[in-house]
């Protein structure tokens, strides 16, 4: 068995789940993070003619890995790259270009097991696309407009009055003066609170979906674990804005539902995900957009354990 590589950021609660049951199984195990970059992690790594591949280490304080022992990349949740604080902002930018292309380079040049590989959570992070997948994939999904026109957004309002409309951003939000990200939940709205300032960028507004419950299903592998997600109030548009309120039971994925998901995930190229599903009174379930290559799951204690020991199956080859 070769070494696990976790990229991950200082108090991965949710990773050090993983770890410890990696730990358990005797895995070799190394973790680190992007922000490690210079300062704390050395690269030294070297390729020649003859099919090898790159071979080398990564140095931290505590631990040396040597790359062609390398068998699986968890990358997780991994904090930007740092820069020495004596650059300037013209070296500090071009330093953090030098480093994406050095480090996580040589990193996404290695064919190992991922979850997931990098470039396959970039393409998979984006809603429009999503949606446009997850519809091929013969997915439910909520009728979708995305515009920077108010007329366009006021029009959709009032065409879809019946059913109501909900805004929704297609990333995860501003970051704040300290460089933390700002939560935008789901919002109703109606055709009076679109304003022309709609004109400044990309928006992305859906028919709004009658709620009988929603689903969290998280997928390792192909393999799916799902959690019920009862909130008391069914108008909710948001359930992550009141998690005090929340009631969780695990469930089973339909199998027309769980064929399309593993085929969007296929289309991906994802080991793992997490997504978000609204099922209607009439038991149907929509997808709405949400497909998380790296989302949460920790909190979910009806599936915590297997989702732990699914990761940890993937990362050691033992599926």
């Amino acid at each position: 068995m070769g070494s696990v590589a976790v990229v991950t950021r200082p108090g991965d609660v949710t990773a050090d789940f993983v770890i410890a049951e990696l730990n358990r199984r005797d895995a070799s195990v190394v973790r680190f993070d992007l922000a490690d970059f210079p300062e704390r992690l050395t690269e030294a790594a070297l390729i020649t003619s003859g099919g090898e591949g790159w071979r080398g280490f990564l140095r931290t304080p505590y631990r040396q890995l040597d790359i062609e022992q390398i068998s699986a990349v968890w990358y997780r949740k991994p904090q930007g790259f740092a820069v020495h604080p004596q650059m300037t902002a013209t070296e500090a930018q071009w330093a953090t270009a030098e480093a994406r292309a050095g480090l996580g380079g040589l990193l996404a040049a290695l064919s190992v097991r991922w979850v997931n590989h990098p470039y396959a959570n970039t393409a998979a992070d984006q809603r429009a696309h999503q949606l446009a997948v997850a519809d091929a994939c013969g997915l439910t999904i909520p009728i979708s407009l995305i515009t920077n026109s108010p007329e366009q957004a006021r029009d959709f309002c009032r065409d879809h009055a019946d059913t109501g409309v909900i805004y929704k951003p297609l990333t995860t939000g501003p970051r704040s003066e300290n460089g933390e990200y700002v939560a935008l939940r789901t919002a109703l709205v109606q055709p009076e609170d679109i304003t022309d300032d709609v004109a400044r960028t990309a928006h992305l507004f859906q028919t709004r979906v009658p709620c009988a419950y929603s689903v969290r299903v998280v997928a390792v592998d192909g393999r799916l674990f799902a959690v019920r997600i009862d909130h008391p109030s069914r108008s909710t548009v948001d359930w992550r804005a009141d998690h005090d309120r929340l009631t969780y039971q695990a469930t089973e994925v339909p199998d027309r539902v769980a064929a399309g998901l593993r085929r969007l995930m296929a289309t991906f190229r994802l080991v793992y995900s997490s997504s978000d599903w609204i099922i209607r009174p009439d038991g149907e379930w929509v997808f709405i957009g949400d497909l998380n290559p790296n989302g949460q799951w920790a909190w979910l204690e009806p599936i915590r354990q297997d989702v732990i020991q699914a990761l940890a199956d993937y990362l050691t080859g033992e599926t």
